[in-house]
């Protein structure tokens, strides 16, 4: 029951991220580049967080400092690189790579052979998310390849990471917090001697949101969930994020989605709702 709790958690997580597009599609209407809109949406999660999880910043801890640093800001910048250089459908498809990633290296870490369902499950949601996320099956340079493996590398981290952070004792809200404002310093930084701090009023509401929505409650939820399900399942649930993007996408912005991206989206729901029903109770550590 627990586990069906947190796997339910990790889904609604990926609800609210699959909504991020929407409000990063107003708040560069207003002239902000992805790097900004970022670094604002964090600072707002920052902020939200430091009210609501106060605890969070009682114990401070140089590795959940060193994970903000390394793995959290990392991906942001890793994911605006990634959009400069494929552009924002292949880098959508090229994250999730990640679930097969966590099936490998859980695989490596239990000493055995990969579990053939995750296995399977890990590759067809990757071919789901490649095909409605980039109808055109756009195929990347080499350059392109590597930044969106180190894309999918560092996801992988924020699916296998949780758990090795619980094991040392650590609290939901200080792995939050603490990490997410090493992550917003981080970006700031880079930012401030990049681009430079923008931040147009008419955008605040969109940056709000994407900050305390998609940043704030949604981070809550997965780590939450993370307490009881495996990186392996984790990473297969995630994938709902594209879909609700895409779909969110088609309903507000009234973009054109093909039948090729209707099949992709149809693949990663029914994946999604196998992860969703299968437990892993009686599997070892990186099986569904």
């Amino acid at each position: 029951m627990r586990e069906e709790r947190g796997a339910l958690m990790v889904a609604l997580a990926a609800v609210l991220w699959g909504t991020t597009g929407i409000s990063v599609a107003f708040s560069r209407g207003f002239g902000l580049t992805y790097l900004q809109v970022v670094q604002t949406m964090l600072l707002a999660s920052s902020c939200f967080l430091l009210i609501f999880l106060r605890d969070g910043v009682k114990r401070l801890n140089p590795y959940l400092l060193l994970y903000g640093f390394l793995v959290i800001a990392l991906f942001r910048i890793l994911y605006v690189t990634s959009i400069s250089v494929n552009g924002v459908g292949l880098t959508s498809a090229l994250i999730y790579m990640a679930p097969l990633i966590v099936v490998l290296i859980e695989s490596v870490i239990c000493g055995r052979l990969p579990h053939p369902t995750s296995l399977v499950l890990s590759i067809l949601v990757f071919v789901g998310a490649y095909v409605a996320t980039n109808p055109e099956l756009t195929i990347t340079s080499v350059k392109g390849f590597l930044i969106g493996l180190a894309l999918a590398l560092t996801y992988s981290a924020t699916l296998i990471i949780p758990k090795k952070l619980y094991a040392r004792g650590f609290s939901r809200n200080e792995i939050i917090v603490q990490s997410t404002l090493s992550a917003t310093i981080m970006l700031t930084i880079i930012v401030c001697f990049s681009e430079g701090i923008v931040l147009n009023i008419n955008s605040l509401p969109y940056v709000a949101y994407g900050g305390v929505a998609c940043m704030g409650v949604a981070v809550i939820l997965f780590y939450e969930g993370m307490k009881t399900i495996n990186p392996v399942r984790a990473g297969l649930i995630t994938t709902l994020e594209p879909v609700v993007s895409l779909i969110l996408s088609r309903v507000i912005l009234g973009e054109y989605l093909s039948l090729t991206q209707y099949l992709g989206i149809l693949m990663i729901i029914v994946i999604a709702l196998i992860t969703l029903t299968r437990g892993n109770t009686k599997t070892s550590e990186y099986m569904v």
